[in-house]
């Protein structure tokens, strides 16, 4: 629905008929990216969702039973770099991956000819004790070395966040729970009133820093 540039994140099927249908179909509707996700291609043991007997309400709207014999097919569990490959053939759009951890994948990434790396460890829902996406992000920084694009989620709650991952050498953030957060009490205005409450914070967090614009947010600002 939004008229602004979009980017499309994938749970790649292991059949591969349906994941070129579903990056066709992605790139045809106009979008610009394909964000593949590699951090979870087995089901995590979430006890809190068990506990509260959480399911999805969310339908699989890219998996249309187009005919009785239709059937979604389960997430590649074997990824490799083939499969970036392969998107970037079907698509000849940038691509991203998302659950970098680590400086060693970052440079992977680069040497594979992934448009950027969007540093990420599924909200904290996969891994108990993994570490926060802030506390690796200086070591990737350092690793990409301004060679491709650093998206960063996991825990940017306020504008300060924002900044500090700016400060840290990401790109650009990523935001979910809020979004869902504005979303279920008031829709789109919702979501509306998250964003500019976020880009709010962040003006006021650059004017008590000093920084006169999002360039000049570097790792000077903060006591690291």
């Amino acid at each position: 629905a939004s008229p602004g540039p979009k980017w499309f994140q994938i749970y790649l099927p292991s059949d591969q008929g349906q994941a070129k249908e579903m990056l066709q179909r992605a790139k045809a509707a106009g979008y610009l990216a394909i964000v593949l996700t590699i951090d979870t291609i087995v089901g995590s043991n979430r006890e809190t969702n068990r506990r509260n007997h959480f399911s999805s309400p969310l339908p699989d709207g890219n998996f249309p039973r187009r005919t009785s014999g239709y059937q979604r097919s389960p997430a590649n569990r074997n990824l490799g770099w083939d499969d970036v490959a392969f998107i970037q053939q079907v698509t000849g759009l940038p691509v991203l991956i998302k659950g970098v951890m680590s400086p060693e994948l970052a440079v992977m990434a680069v040497e594979h000819g992934c448009a950027g790396i969007q540093v990420s460890n599924h909200g904290g829902r996969n891994l108990d004790g993994v570490p926060a996406t802030f506390t690796v992000l200086p070591r990737i920084a350092e690793a990409v070395a301004g060679r491709i694009v650093i998206v960063l989620d996991g825990g940017v709650r306020r504008g300060q966040d924002v900044f500090k991952a700016l400060a840290l050498g990401a790109n650009a953030v990523a935001i979910g729970r809020p979004i869902l957060y504005g979303l279920a009490l008031g829709g789109w205005m919702g979501v509306q009133g998250v964003l500019e409450h976020l880009k709010e914070e962040l003006e006021m967090t650059m004017r008590l820093a000093g920084a006169k614009s999002v360039s000049e947010i570097s790792k000077r600002f903060l006591n690291v």
